[in-house]
């Protein structure tokens, strides 16, 4: 019987730990600070309590802007300010997110928007702020929607979005960006202790049902 409570009170724990994380996942839109403007080299962003600082650089290492888009489905993300180019990324720029978080998180994924007929976008990691010199590629995405997990080794320096290239009209945007909270040790002693708790109550019914009906 001890075997089994055993059992009961880390399957609990369990679920509760991944219902906590749940609960905790945080996506930023990039149209916090309002949409189809310019903001500017660089912009924090604030979401479900975290604040992301994004930045804007030409490949040559000059600073440009940053602009909010939202002109319809597949067209809403963080871009550049160049109207010529639809106000998105292009391979002679590219946006530079710095982490971690404030307060630091689980930075987990990159999602893409206006990627079509043959256009890619590419994610790094990088040490390196405003350059792209050196930097490690993560993960290439070839369609609207599509994402790239950030590895949990990668959580502290910057993630770089480019075009890869110019077929097309060989521009996209950084659609949207999920990370998740890192919970604290309290929450998740106090959250043992509880589901400990309800288990012992019920273990305690069961015990005493038995014992009357003999």
């Amino acid at each position: 019987m001890k075997h089994k409570f055993t059992i009961i009170i880390m399957a609990l724990a369990a679920i509760g730990a991944g219902l906590a994380t749940q609960a905790n996942a945080v996506t930023f839109t990039f149209q916090e600070n309002g949409s189809n403007l310019s903001l500017g080299p660089t912009s924090t962003f604030t979401s479900g309590g975290f604040a992301l600082t994004a930045s804007a650089f030409l490949t040559t290492g000059a600073t440009t802007d940053l602009y909010a888009k939202s002109q319809g489905l597949g067209e809403i993300g963080l871009g550049i300010n160049d109207a010529a180019r639809d106000f998105e990324i292009t391979s002679s720029n590219f946006i530079q997110l710095t982490l971690p978080t404030v307060p630091p998180s689980n930075f987990q994924t990159v999602i893409s928007g206006s990627v079509s007929g043959g256009e890619q976008m590419d994610v790094y990691f990088t040490t390196t702020p405003g350059d792209l010199t050196g930097a490690t590629l993560i993960g290439s995405i070839t369609a609207t929607g599509g994402s790239v997990t950030v590895p949990a080794f990668d959580q502290i320096g910057f993630i770089d979005v480019t075009s890869a290239n110019n077929l097309g009209n060989g521009n996209v945007l950084l659609a949207s960006v999920t990370l998740e909270a890192i919970p604290e040790p309290g929450s998740v002693a106090l959250l043992g202790i509880a589901l400990a708790g309800t288990a012992i109550e019920s273990l305690r019914r069961t015990l005493r049902a038995r014992k009357a009906s003999k």
